[in-house]
């Protein structure tokens, strides 16, 4: 049971974050109106959109691979992947939590920023459990 909890778990985070990958890539084509929204600088957004990408693509890619090495039993990329997800999300919680507090001056960021840090210990209890079974 905890195999099929983690594909499910894993595979949600893929499309969470490849979706959130998107909405970063609208940002960086035209990075006017968020910059503007959240009230920093049009280079300042281009910076932390482009941060912010690379780290969902990071998750994105561990969530994936976790996802294949659970469904063909392939214990160590699932550990390796499933690893890279949950550091993934720890990076990104922290810059989240980081640009909150020092840049945006924002409580809604430092919430995401705390969600992504959940989400990372989900990840890497799924990455223990799951190959306990």
């Amino acid at each position: 049971m905890p195999r099929l909890i983690a594909v499910i778990l894993f595979g949600l985070m893929v499309l969470a974050e490849t979706f959130q990958a998107y909405r970063l890539l609208r940002t960086l084509a035209d990075p006017a109106p968020v910059a503007e929204r959240l009230g920093i600088s049009y280079g300042a957004e281009i910076l932390r959109a482009g941060i912010l990408l690379v780290l969902a693509l990071a998750v994105t890619l561990g969530a994936l691979l976790a996802v294949v090495g659970l469904l063909g039993r392939l214990r160590a990329l699932f550990l390796a992947c499933a690893l890279a997800c949950a550091l993934g999300y720890l990076l990104l919680g922290l810059y989240q939590m980081a640009t909150g507090v020092l840049q945006l001056e924002s409580g809604g960021a430092v919430l995401s920023g705390v969600i992504y840090l959940v989400l990372g210990a989900l990840a890497y209890a799924m990455r223990r459990s799951a190959v306990e079974e």
